[in-house]
């Protein structure tokens, strides 16, 4: 099987996953290091500056519902679009932010733009593209990883210069965002398909014969496609059906709970960990080494997605987020933490990426669109967690029962995940009497 990538395809993943690496510098990455900045000169409160990364994670996910309806009636190219405009839109108003209300209303319009121009259209591209999409995804996922690495040395090169400050910044970024953008859209409407409305597919060509829909008591006229012990459907299931099942539900429930501590380890453990008397290099160094890890770690696991079970890297991923969890709140020895930093880096950077396989392998890929973006929005959810763990400390005084209370939280979920098997029509609850999907069919244009 030849492993070569036509340079169309590469071009347009390379594209996808640079644009959302300059986002994720230009947002999540950069927020924090320039608030201190913008906090000094505007004299908030960190509760109040605080509140702006709330916005952007909540907004950020609860938006995350809106990319599909785009795609499947303006096409993937002017979704991207869009989310470029609103981006630059939100990060100039940061530029000339000088009260709360403009402030909270620019990082709700770049949590708006966010998920139109990352995981979700990136995805729906790799389906449609690649065979070995586990590799793709992995690729796609360490190129806009970076962004975690960037962000901040962008944010201290610009003010390293003299007369630059943290407005100058944000005007910088918005228009490198928006020049990404518009070279994005080129590359992607090299492709004729990605200009045009995605609910087309959704219509089985006159040319081709269409199945007829598989019903719960018919399995056995569509067998699961299966390669390398790896399950992968036959049927390509509707949204409605897939979404009743504990399958979907248990990689909505580790997608949401991954994000979880991913932002509340971000936001909360350099804070906990000076409080136990831990250097505050030391501290961020940990943070440093966990974001490198999860970067590094993205690409290896594509790999793996496509020769063992993605099921199998969600229950390891989970297993060492417990670990991390655990041993930051239990422990300030610098070595032991290391434990901490390697299990939590791992956990972020595996988990997400192979729950997204495995909603591929599971149910198929003509419906994918509506079933990640449903997957993301459970996202939103994550948002409370530095809030929770900011009322934990104030009512106990320490950080430590919030990255316990994840830890155990992992624990549940990973054995959900690791007993959880394939989902099959004929195990639908009996109230199910819906058609399950839409027969098999070739997928045409498909680089491997």
């Amino acid at each position: 099987m030849s492993t070569r990538i036509p340079f169309k395809a590469g071009s347009q993943l390379v594209a996808m996953s640079s644009l959302e690496l300059l986002l994720a510098a230009a947002t999540y990455s950069s927020l924090g290091v320039v608030l201190p900045f913008m906090v000094m000169d505007l004299e908030w409160n960190w509760a109040q500056a605080g509140f702006g990364f709330t916005v952007l994670g909540a907004v950020t996910g609860v938006a995350s519902s809106v990319p599909p309806l785009l795609i499947r009636r303006l096409g993937v190219r002017n979704t991207v679009l869009i989310g470029g405009l609103l981006a630059s839109l939100g990060l100039y108003l940061l530029h000339g932010v000088n009260s709360l209300p403009q402030y909270y209303i620019a990082a709700a319009i770049c949590g708006l733009a966010y998920p139109m121009m990352a995981s979700i259209p990136t995805t729906f591209l790799v389906s449609r593209l690649f065979q070995r999409q586990s590799t793709a995804l992995g690729v796609a996922a360490t190129i806009s990883g970076m962004g975690t690495v960037v962000g901040p040395l962008m944010v201290l090169g610009v003010l390293a210069l003299q007369g630059q400050t943290w407005r100058n910044y944000w005007e910088y970024q918005a228009l490198a965002i928006l020049a990404a953008t518009v070279l994005c859209v080129i590359i992607i409407g090299l492709e004729r398909r990605f200009s045009r409305p995605a609910r087309d597919e959704l219509i089985a060509p006159e040319a081709e014969p269409v199945a007829p829909a598989i019903m719960p008591d018919q399995v056995e006229t569509a067998p699961p496609r299966r390669g390398r012990n790896i399950y992968r459907t036959s049927v390509d299931w509707t949204t409605k059906v897939a979404m009743r099942t504990s399958q979907f539900k248990i990689l909505a429930a580790a997608y949401c709970l991954n994000m979880m501590c991913l932002v509340t380890v971000t936001s909360l453990s350099v804070g906990h960990l000076i409080e136990r008397g831990v250097p505050e290099t030391v501290a961020g160094g940990m943070l440093s080494i966990e974001a490198l890890i999860a970067v590094l770690i993205r690409g290896f696991s594509g790999v793996l997605g496509d020769i063992f079970d993605p099921k199998h890297l969600v229950s390891f991923a989970l297993c060492a987020t417990m670990i991390g969890c655990a041993v930051l709140a239990l422990t300030a020895d610098h070595v032991m933490l290391l434990f901490y930093a390697v299990g939590t880096g791992i956990g972020f950077g595996t988990t997400q990426l192979a729950c997204t396989v495995l909603l591929l392998n599971y149910f198929g890929r003509k419906y994918n669109l509506e079933l990640f973006s449903a997957m993301c929005v459970t996202g939103a959810i994550s948002a409370l967690g530095p809030l929770i763990g900011g009322v934990i400390r104030d009512v106990s005084g320490s950080f430590s029962l919030i990255f316990l209370l994840l830890s155990v939280l992992s624990a549940g979920v990973f054995m959900l995940v690791l007993f959880m098997k394939p989902p099959y029509p004929e195990e639908l609850p009996a109230s199910v009497d819906e058609p399950v999907g839409d027969a098999d069919i070739e997928y045409g244009q498909l680089a491997e």
